[in-house]
């Protein structure tokens, strides 16, 4: 995970607090605008007992985009169950925080979960963390929230919202997000890919996917053969040092869309926007 150039300071204090958190007063709130306080913010009110569960969002890039309830949250939680522990390390690492953590990972998910529900079990707290962003969207967190609500039906599963490539990208796009539909990764194979799009072909939707760097060119050349009409939205490493946006014209020439498509970097993971018909943009 790399940092990029800093866009903002940290500057709001933690959020809704979950039950039995003890609210700030105002000169704690006071204090919450100053970023020098951010380690005694965070130990300034306690998570109650558990057993529970947070979903923590954290940095899809920039690691100043975390907010100080999820630095709190991470702190306090008995242990963080981790997409990769690496990538959270960076993130622990960078703000001091030595919590343990347990590897939770979808190629291991039958074994991770029984372990996660086990500790939930012992009465512990528990942070989810994804490789970046907020949790349960792409990643095996979704299976994780549906498995304690069914064995658990009582503890609690409190979301910690925070970045969001989804969010990011749309914030950008200068198009209203109503109506809209989040495919997230498509299919590998073309075709289930194509059938996804052909079946929104006639959609005035705006269609947000991820997608990754082997697959991207792929992806380009079916929306614009399904979507020839449109404007196309790609944003790649947002937040990082090297972050970038394209917009595709439906106006281009062929060799204008083709210059941008070999313009546009092979690295990273990317976000797309299938975005409103010329005649309405």
């Amino acid at each position: 995970m790399s940092e990029g150039q800093p866009v903002q300071s940290l500057k709001s204090g933690p959020g809704p607090s979950e039950p039995g958190d003890e609210q700030p007063s105002a000169p704690a709130q006071d204090q919450q605008r100053n970023p020098q306080n951010a380690a005694d913010l965070r130990t300034r009110a306690q998570i109650p007992p558990g057993p529970a569960l947070y979903i923590v969002a954290t940095p899809i890039g920039n690691l100043e985009d975390v907010t100080l309830r999820a630095l709190r949250i991470l702190e306090q939680v008995d242990t963080i169950l981790s997409e990769d522990t690496r990538k959270t390390g960076i993130l622990l690492k960078h703000y001091g925080l030595s919590t343990r953590q347990k590897s939770y990972r979808v190629h291991n998910e039958d074994r991770d979960l029984e372990t996660a529900l086990s500790f939930l079990r012992e009465g512990r707290n528990l942070a989810f963390c994804s490789d970046a962003g907020t949790p349960g969207i792409s990643d095996p967190g979704s299976r994780l929230v549906r498995a304690m609500r069914d064995t658990m039906p009582d503890a609690p599963i409190f979301t910690i919202p925070g970045p969001s490539a989804l969010v990011a990208a749309l914030s950008i796009s200068g198009w209203q997000a109503h109506p809209s539909v989040f495919g997230g990764f498509l299919s590998p194979k073309p075709g289930r890919r194509r059938k996804f799009l052909n079946a929104r072909a006639d959609s005035d939707d705006l269609i947000v996917l991820y997608e990754s760097v082997h697959r991207i060119e792929g992806l380009l050349r079916d929306i614009r053969t399904i979507f020839p009409d449109r404007f196309i939205q790609v944003a790649r490493e947002l937040t990082k040092i090297y972050e970038e946006v394209v917009i595709f014209s439906p106006d281009f020439s062929d060799l204008q869309w083709e210059e941008a498509l070999k313009a546009l970097s092979r690295k990273g993971e990317f976000t797309v926007i299938i975005g409103p018909r010329r005649e309405s943009f």
